[in-house]
């Protein structure tokens, strides 16, 4: 029902704005999950701000542009680029008229200068050349040793030097190993004794004239700095006053910034931008960035053998147009092209730059973009996002049963790890694969089931709370786990042959079955079998009006035009029958919750255990069942990961999935139906986040802050209420639950 107060009053507003809150008003309670991830997005973008753009507003948004546009390619594949046209490479064409000419091998030296240029920015390149250009006899070794000394130089002082100078000189044309002996001895005594004073004099005449204190600090100098060092230093000094300099010259900053260590421009990088900076200074280049991504693009195109005269003015003008023309050339993030040597609106080319790694790319052209589907991250997509769902699965049958399962981590382990003894282990290894794959399966549900039923049991009989029990049978899991695989002595799951602890791979027979390894007859006549039983449970229909046996057929062709596109994303053979099972689970357990006399039992508990009691039901019965129930899917979402991705068992390998478990539940409003959506969303923030740390240049860690956001504008969806106008509802979700479950 709506709420009265949402609409406007009579009078209050136009009619089409009254109607439009009509429609809000009954459509936005079923958005607020949806809401929530838009607000979580659109709330993150300050953080982007402050930390990747430093409080400017329109670079931020910017980046948090790049960040999503990677979000969604990463974890969908589906993106937009631009097309390469000859308006994309105006700064280049105005580069190379000041030139005079640029041939195409010297592209590779101006992109390295240009792209130095950039990352040192016009001021700093000024003052690296302005440098560089005071010492020009010297080599890179000897202005690497100057620039290098003059933080030293520095610190000692020109004073100091100039004073010593004499002294120097003298001790440098003096056998070194006895000097070296002197200032030892002057170091250990700590002083400087007549005699000693004496000896310094047999090396170094000008020692005589000075005090004993002056001389002790002389000494120390040359123990500490070295003599040859030193005396490198007077000479590097000479050198300076030569080129009118004195020590602190701004010049010398400069030339010590590029030749230290960790410097972010080195001296082979200033030496590059002095070849283009007067170049750039006349173009008066807006953005040297973009001339060097320019220029890298026109390397790309010379490597696809699109442009092909050494002149790159001529190429550009004269083969470009013909070339854009009559072939599809993306330009993608990184400089990189994507060509399809075709001029249909719609295709498919396939990337090779790594052969090894060839990939297949959709496109559709779009005026001057093109719509892009990478299918390899759809498909990475779907794989991380199965186990969320599936344990998800899991949280969600424990709350309606008014439980609220923290525990699903460690059925994950107590399941997958029975699943890769049984796939690993010589007992079962001849076992075919028809065989194999479910037992595996199997074991692996009868582990969690068994791990989640400890607790129920527990709540059933003495009260404790499945909270606490579930938390420390986390641990327990995990430990015992650790133990059963690190354990040498005696050897019980571990591999020797492993490098680091894990479990042997389980055998081939055991691994599901990938999606490019099915026949597309099998898709085809799983579409087919699939119509027909629909069809045959629903004849006394069909037989009075046969557009009844339109939704099953449209079903059918679903399943088999869905397994067919399933397979052709499979391009890194990473997509298993896991997905499949996913489905099957989704489907068994809301066809249990709802159609059995079961889980009618089961959520009858839930909502109220004192009227299921009265009526009959076992509320400890129920109880058990539910944790067993939840534990077996925690289960199989741990027994699919390790025999379908990962194919052995490592300590600590589900670090947090059974805690994102929770999360998914509560985004998919503890909905069944809902919990594929919401998986699948958890998985394309976890897939999608390298992308959007490579493309923004931002923290992986942003992903986790969205994620956390979801989740509290979910639990607290007032929030969302309050900022999307949307009114109150009678669903009931699962965060009531939780508030219930703490009461026993």
């Amino acid at each position: 029902m709506t709420d009265k107060t949402f609409l406007p009053k009579r009078g209050s507003a136009p009619p089409a704005l009254a109607g439009v809150g009509r429609v809000w008003g009954r459509i936005s309670p079923s958005l607020v999950p949806i809401l929530a991830v838009v607000t979580a997005l659109v709330i993150t973008v300050p953080f982007m701000m402050i930390t990747g753009a430093r409080g400017d507003f329109n670079r931020g948004l910017n980046i948090a542009g790049t960040a999503y546009v990677a979000l969604l390619e990463g974890a969908t594949g589906l993106t937009i680029n631009d097309q390469v046209s000859v308006n994309d490479l105006s700064r280049i064409a105005a580069l190379t008229n000041v030139m005079g000419t640029l041939q195409r091998s010297e592209l590779r030296d101006l992109s390295r200068a240009v792209s130095g240029y950039a990352a040192a920015g016009a001021e700093n390149a000024r003052r690296y050349t302005d440098a560089l250009a005071l010492f020009p006899s010297l080599d890179s070794e000897a202005l690497t040793d100057l620039g290098t000394s003059i933080t030293e130089m520095r610190a000692l002082g020109v004073e100091t030097l100039d004073a010593m100078q004499p002294l120097i000189v003298e001790l440098e044309a003096a056998e070194r190993a006895a000097v070296r002996e002197l200032a030892e001895r002057v170091q250990s005594e700590g002083a400087i004794t007549p005699e000693l004073q004496a000896e310094i004099a047999a090396l170094a005449p000008s020692a005589a004239a000075l005090d004993a204190e002056t001389l002790y600090a002389y000494m120390l100098t040359v123990n500490q700095t070295g003599i040859v060092r030193l005396n490198a230093f007077i000479e590097r000094l000479t050198l300076i006053r030569a080129a009118g300099l004195t020590l602190d010259a701004p010049e010398l900053t400069a030339l010590n910034e590029i030749t230290a260590e960790d410097a972010v421009t080195n001296l082979d990088t200033a030496q590059r931008i002095t070849s283009v900076i007067a170049v750039m200074e006349q173009v008066a280049v807006d953005d040297p960035a973009a001339l060097a991504s320019e220029i890298a693009l026109v390397r790309g195109l010379y490597d696809d053998e699109l442009l092909t005269n050494d002149d790159v003015m001529v190429a550009l003008q004269d083969e470009l147009p013909t070339a854009a023309a009559q072939n599809l050339i993306i330009r993608r993030p990184g400089d990189r092209l994507i060509v399809s040597r075709t001029d249909a609106a719609v295709g498919v080319v396939h990337v090779d730059d790594d052969p090894a790694n060839a990939i297949e790319v959709a496109f559709v052209r779009m005026g001057d973009s093109a719509l892009l589907f990478f299918p390899a991250n759809l498909e990475s997509m779907i794989v991380r996002s199965i186990p969320f769902i599936i344990a998800g699965l899991a949280v969600s049958l424990g709350f309606k049963a008014g439980l609220f399962n923290i525990g699903a981590e460690g059925q994950l382990y107590a399941g997958a790890i029975v699943a890769v003894w049984v796939g690993f282990s010589p007992i079962f290894a001849s076992l075919p694969a028809f065989i194999h794959i479910p037992l595996v399966i199997i074991a692996g549900i009868f582990g969690g089931a068994l791990w989640g039923a400890i607790p129920g049991a527990l709540k059933a009989y003495t009260g404790a709370h499945e909270v606490i029990v579930t938390i420390m049978l986390n641990y327990i899991a995990v430990l015992i786990v650790d133990w059963l695989i690190k354990s040498t002595n005696p050897i019980i799951l571990l591999d020797p042959a492993a490098s680091t602890p894990r479990t042997p791979f389980v055998n081939p027979s055991a691994q599901l079955t990938r999606f490019p390894a099915i026949s597309p007859v099998v898709f085809v006549l799983a579409g087919v079998l699939t119509a027909l039983i629909w069809m045959y449970f629903r004849r006394r229909e069909i037989g009075k009006n046969y557009r009844a046996a339109i939704r099953p057929i449209v079903y059918g062709v679903l399943i088999a035009v869905g397994g067919l596109f399933l397979q052709w994303i499979s391009v890194r053979n990473a997509l298993h029958i896991g997905f499949v099972i996913m489905i099957l689970a989704v489907i068994f357990t809301d066809w249990f919750l709802t159609r059995t006399t079961l889980g009618f039992e089961l959520r009858t508990v839930g909502s109220n255990p004192d009227a299921a009691r009265y009526s009959g039901m076992s509320v400890p019965r129920n109880v058990i069942l539910a944790m067993a129930l939840s534990g077996a899917l925690a289960g199989l979402a741990g027994t699919i990961e390790v025999t379908g991705v990962q194919l052995n068992m490592q300590p600590e390998f589900f670090s947090g999935l059974g805690f994102d478990a929770i999360a998914v539940a509560l985004l998919a409003r503890n909905n069944i139906r809902n919990m594929p959506w919401a998986g699948l969303l958890w998985g394309s923030l976890l897939t999608g986040a390298g992308l959007m740390q490579l493309r923004a240049d931002i923290s992986i860690d942003l992903v986790k802050i969205i994620q956390a956001l979801i989740i509290m504008f979910i639990a607290a969806d007032a929030i969302i209420r309050y900022l999307w106008a949307v009114p109150k509802t009678s669903e009931k979700v699962a965060v009531s639950t939780f508030s219930k479950g703490w009461g026993g």
